[in-house]
């Protein structure tokens, strides 16, 4: 990587991380809000709230998808976690749940800025070997802040309260803004483009270029959902672990996801990308089945380390993807779509779950979770084929062929 290259991706390992850790504080303080009666009195409360944020950040993802182009990354992305940052200082000031779920959106809509911005960014960056690596950088960043997220939140809300790490993460979110921007000096908000980039956005030959990845799509969001709503939840009331105790197991899940991310370009080199998805769905199927009906603590953490390395494999092989087969002028609506799909999964089924918690218990989520799973692992072993060869091993900028 020459220095560019380098700052580029420094800087957006930083937006990423700062912005999914601050997505990631608020759910894990939901046990604390439920348990109380405060703000959230019903499982479904959190399924709802979710349902909405996310529904907004479709609205925001198609959006920054087709108008958004090169010479806007850098400052989109300061914007990002300037918006984000600020939601999760005013958040602590909601008095019930109505405002609570206003100021989430808040945070949905600031976030909604990383995933097609940040991703195409590398996209148009790196070429070959190192787009596979760098996906894989950016990605583990991100899961390196849900750890943090994880770890820090859950002590900080059992120690001081729900609001302290709600300002911790906020202001953090914000100084990322500002380094975010120092580091990323010199890059050129222009960037050194494909001229295609300027031609008009094709949703339509978006929709065709992607459509064999948009179930894969929708389990990545569901499983991402399902685990930040309901994982919380699921340890501290079921397995009756405390507050501290819960963020370190889940920090098994997103601690393996991160070494899933790092492993990934080698991974690849073996199995190929689609590859990569067909294992992480069909390992994600069985984990979670198996984590709902776990009851002893130390086995449950196993089982999502187990699944979080399934499923964080699948994100930079679903990513390298969909920057491979869309086009050059579509590609931030190429990840803008991705995006979508992933939280019309993570919207619809975690709001379905919350109530399905209510009536059956909080087990049920991952159960829901497994069956899903399974039937897209079966879908996408059928469709195997359907890839060219050429799509495991393409640069980025060289779009490649799906078969009708």
């Amino acid at each position: 990587m020459n220095s560019k290259e380098k700052k580029i991706l420094g800087s957006v390992c930083v937006f990423h991380l700062f912005n999914d850790a601050s997505v990631v504080a608020l759910p894990t303080i939901y046990p604390i809000l439920y348990t109380q009666g405060f703000l959230i009195r019903r499982y479904a409360d959190i399924g709802t709230m979710i349902l909405i944020g996310l529904v907004v950040s479709i609205f925001f993802h198609f959006f920054v998808g087709h108008w958004a182009k090169g010479r806007h990354y850098r400052l989109l992305l300061v914007l990002d976690d300037l918006v984000v940052g600020l939601f999760l200082l005013l958040t602590p000031l909601a008095k019930d749940y109505s405002m609570l779920v206003l100021l989430y959106v808040g945070v949905r809509i600031g976030s909604s800025i990383y995933h097609p911005v940040g991703i195409s960014w590398v996209t148009h960056t790196f070429r070959g070997k190192n787009f596979d690596r760098a996906m894989g950088i950016q990605s583990a960043f991100g899961d390196i802040g849900v750890l943090a997220a994880f770890l820090g939140t859950g002590y900080l809300a059992q120690s001081f309260g729900w609001t302290n790490p709600l300002y911790m993460w906020g202001v953090l979110c914000i100084a990322a803004a500002l380094a975010g921007l120092v580091i990323s000096r010199g890059t050129g908000d222009d960037g050194d483009f494909d001229a295609r980039e300027e031609e008009p956005v094709s949703w339509r030959e978006t929709f065709h270029d992607q459509r064999f990845l948009i179930l894969p799509g929708l389990l990545s969001g569901l499983s991402w959902g399902i685990t930040l709503a309901y994982g919380p939840s699921l340890l501290n009331h079921k397995l009756h672990a405390s507050m501290s105790l819960t963020g370190a197991v889940l920090g098994c899940w997103i601690g393996a996801g991160i070494a899933a991310s790092l492993m990934y370009g080698r991974v690849v080199s073996r199995i190929g990308r689609y590859g990569a998805i067909i294992l992480g769905c069909a390992l994600t199927a069985v984990s979670t089945c198996i984590i709902a009906f776990t009851t002893n603590i130390v086995l449950m953490a196993v089982l999502l380390a187990f699944f979080g390395w399934s499923l964080f494999l699948t994100f930079p092989a679903l990513l390298t993807l969909v920057g491979s087969v869309a086009k050059p002028k579509n590609r931030t609506a190429a990840f803008s779509l991705n995006a979508n799909v992933q939280i019309l999964g993570n919207a619809a089924f975690t709001f379905i779950a919350g109530f399905m918690s209510d009536a059956w218990g909080i087990n049920t989520p991952f159960l829901l979770l497994g069956a899903v799973a399974f039937i897209i692992a079966v879908y996408a072993i059928a469709l195997r084929g359907r890839f060219a060869p050429p799509a495991d091993a393409a640069a980025c900028g060289s779009p490649v062929e799906i078969e009708p």
